[in-house]
C-alpha cells in the first residue's frame, strides 16, 4: 500500500503540473515525479501515465492529492474535480487540493484565471515551504497563457528555492528542465540557479 500523508511536503511539491498545451520543443527524458506511475514530461509541461499498473495502484491506495494527479494524466477532469470537490468539502484550507483546483483551471483551458488564483495563493504562502510550488505552477500557467518571459521567471524562481531548500533531486530537475524548454524558445539564458548555494 501506497503510504503518504497528502501534507507531506515533498509530496505536495510533486502535486500536479500538468497544462493542457505546453512548448513544442526538442524531447526531453521525463523525469521522476515521485508518484507511483507517473513522470512528468518536461517537453510537454505536464504528467503522464509511465506505468499503468502502478498508477492504477495509486488510484486504489494512494492519497486523494496522487489520484487527483493521476486521474488528470489520464485526461480524466471530471473525476479529478469530484475528488478535489469532495477533499475540500472536508477540508477547505488542504494546500495541496488548492493546488490541485488550480490546475484543474488551467487544465481545463483558463490559464488566466489560474494566474489569478495562483497569484493570491502566493501572497498568502510567500516566504513559507509552500512558495517553490506555486512559483512552478505559475510557471505552466504563464506558458499556457503565452507569456514565455513570465513562465522563464517563475520556473527560475522556483528552482532557486528548490535548490536553496536542498529540495528533492526531481524537484529541482523538473524546475530545471521546464526552465530549459522556456528559455529555448526565448533565446534567454541558462537554465542555472541565479543564485548558487554551497552544499545543496
Amino acid at each position: 500500500m501506497i503510504t503518504a500523508p497528502d501534507r507531506d511536503l515533498t509530496h505536495t511539491q510533486a502535486l500536479l503540473q500538468v497544462p493542457v498545451g505546453g512548448l513544442d520543443s526538442a524531447p526531453r527524458q521525463n523525469i521522476e515525479s515521485g508518484i507511483p506511475g507517473v513522470r512528468l514530461n518536461p517537453s510537454l509541461m505536464r504528467h503522464e501515465i509511465s506505468d499503468a499498473a502502478l498508477a492504477e495502484e495509486t488510484l486504489r491506495t494512494g492519497s486523494a492529492a496522487w489520484q487527483v494527479v493521476v486521474l488528470l494524466a489520464k485526461g480524466e477532469l471530471r473525476a479529478a474535480s469530484e475528488l478535489v470537490a469532495e477533499t475540500r468539502l472536508s477540508d477547505p484550507q488542504d494546500f495541496a487540493m488548492r493546488v490541485l483546483d488550480t490546475s484543474l483551471t488551467r487544465a481545463s483551458g483558463d490559464a488566466p484565471r489560474a494566474i489569478n488564483r495562483l497569484r493570491a495563493l502566493l501572497r498568502e504562502f510567500k516566504d513559507t515551504e509552500h512558495e517553490a510550488i506555486l512559483q512552478q505552477h505559475l510557471g505552466f500557467a504563464y506558458v499556457e497563457s503565452g507569456d514565455l518571459l513570465a513562465a522563464a521567471n517563475r520556473f527560475r524562481k522556483a528552482l532557486d528555492l528548490r535548490t536553496a531548500a536542498g529540495a528533492d533531486a526531481h524537484l529541482v530537475e523538473s524546475s530545471r528542465a521546464c526552465l530549459a524548454s522556456v528559455l529555448e524558445h526565448t533565446g534567454a539564458g541558462s537554465a542555472q540557479p541565479a543564485h548558487q548555494h554551497p552544499g545543496q
